[in-house]
């Protein structure tokens, strides 16, 4: 996603990271990952989750940005040797036929990185009860030495489609690795929404106002 995570979102991360291990001149901030007794984490009272192992850095985007929030690593290997993945409440597109959003979605996919992109694989999934589409996809650009794998979760969640996002990096004599997609696939499917988002509670005003 040429707007979301291409490469590393550094600014991003070295910001959580002080926000998470450093205090203030005045009271020590909340930690923006408060663990469980279930061995899952809770993000800023919203949501709950598997997050994944150390050497995971956690990025975040501020209010109004391109995503909500999700993990970072960098990778053994040449550069760009990574992975990130994402939770993001917004992604391409306005329609809310899965079909129709997810070919729109892929043609807004990593847009601007360079990269020529082809879905591998399309197929319909339930996540958590909700109708959703994986989408795999895979990338090259001979002009920068990189290729990519990404696999896009598009799932309906009312009226609305969010998304969760894996794309991982490598240099074209690189190999893809399955560890890091497996860490995604935990957090996916171990999301909770603990709290009514905007949309639903904008939703709930307008039936009780009978529009």
């Amino acid at each position: 996603m040429e707007k979301k995570i291409i490469y590393a979102n550094i600014l991003v991360i070295a910001l959580v990271m002080i926000l998470t291990s450093c205090a203030s001149l005045g009271e020590k901030p909340r930690p923006l990952l408060i663990p469980t007794e279930r061995g899952t984490v809770v993000f800023q009272d919203k949501y709950e989750f598997k997050r994944p192992p150390q050497g995971w850095s956690l990025i975040k985007s501020e209010e109004g940005g391109d995503f909500e929030m999700g993990f970072l690593t960098f990778e053994k290997g040449d550069f760009p040797s990574q992975t990130s993945f994402i939770y993001d409440d917004q992604p391409f597109g306005a329609h809310q036929d899965l079909e129709k959003r997810a070919k729109y979605y892929c043609t807004k996919f990593l847009f601007n990185s360079g990269i020529e992109l082809k879905v591998t694989k399309q197929e319909r999934v339930k996540i958590d009860g909700r109708d959703g589409i994986a989408i795999y996809m895979e990338g090259e650009n001979p002009n920068r030495n990189e290729k990519t794998k990404s696999k896009i979760y598009l799932i309906k969640k009312g009226n609305r489609i969010i998304s969760f996002v894996c794309t991982q990096w490598r240099p074209l004599s690189g190999t893809f690795s399955q560890e890091p997609f497996d860490h995604f696939e935990a957090f996916v499917h171990s999301f909770k929404f603990l709290k009514k988002d905007f949309y639903e509670k904008f939703e709930e005003k307008l039936k009780e106002a009978g529009l």
